[in-house]
């Protein structure tokens, strides 16, 4: 592990949790890169489960808006469908429209959880946190789906390829889409960004997931009743690595 260089502004000791910024000062993605980080496992999960209280509501309702109002989608635009007979008229014309519909539907999603991502990263920088929040990304519709989009592209081809470059990118992409919402990059920086941070801590992120993952899992058993304090757990989790790693900007007024 190298030293922190002493002649950057924003450097701080990487062998504990980056807090958060009580100054405007934000390092710029070049600074973040190349200024370090690390992290403890167990006790960024600490955090982001005491970062939980106060804001579970706004993420599990996030969540419950956007399951109802894709299954509203989804059925008005199936029925319409339906009854247009296109599907069963003329295939390609179906599967045009089927196409459509999932653009749509995608264009409708990934903001939602843009927009639910930011609100663990607000949460993980002390940052007001409001319902608002989820609905506040639509006008970053185009980058977001495109990025939404050729990650899981490249992951794909990776997979087939060697297996392995697949499951490199699938944790290197991990944080593109919060680059793209909070920082305003652009897809191929924003993922190149995610791609080159990770990469510093990869296994130890992927150790991360891995338990978020399990965890997320094991409180679905009971009929998801428990998936009410994981999923803000993992919301918030990936909040604080955000911060760890580039910092947070402070929220437009």
């Amino acid at each position: 592990m190298s030293d922190t260089p002493a002649s950057n502004p924003y450097a701080a000791p990487i062998s504990t949790l980056q807090e958060p910024s009580r100054d405007l000062r934000v390092p710029s993605i070049e600074d973040a890169l190349s200024r370090g980080y690390d992290f403890n496992i167990g006790e960024l999960l600490s955090e982001a489960w005491q970062r939980t209280k106060g804001s579970k509501g706004i993420i599990v309702g996030g969540f419950l808006v956007f399951y109802a109002v894709m299954m509203v989608v989804s059925l008005a635009l199936g029925g319409g469908v339906a009854l247009l007979g296109l599907a069963s008229d003329n295939p390609v014309l179906g599967a045009v429209v089927e196409i459509v519909i999932g653009l749509f539907a995608s264009a409708l999603a990934y903001p939602f959880m843009a927009g639910i991502g930011m609100v663990g990263i607000r949460r993980a920088a002390d940052q007001n946190v409001s319902f608002n929040e989820i609905f506040s990304h639509f006008g970053r519709t185009v980058p977001i789906l495109i990025t939404a989009i050729a990650c899981p592209v490249l992951i794909y081809l990776g997979l087939i390829l060697l297996i392995i470059p697949g499951i490199y990118l699938a944790i290197a992409y991990m944080l593109a889409i919060p680059l793209v919402v909070e920082r305003g990059l652009s897809p191929w920086q924003a993922m190149e960004a995610s791609r080159k941070a990770v990469g510093q801590r990869w296994f130890k992120i992927f150790g991360l997931f891995l338990l978020l993952g399990l965890i997320v899992v094991i409180s679905a058993i009971p009929l998801g009743i428990g998936m009410v304090w994981s999923m803000p757990l993992l919301i918030i989790a990936i909040g604080i690595l955000y911060r760890t790693i580039f910092g947070v900007l402070p929220a437009p007024q």
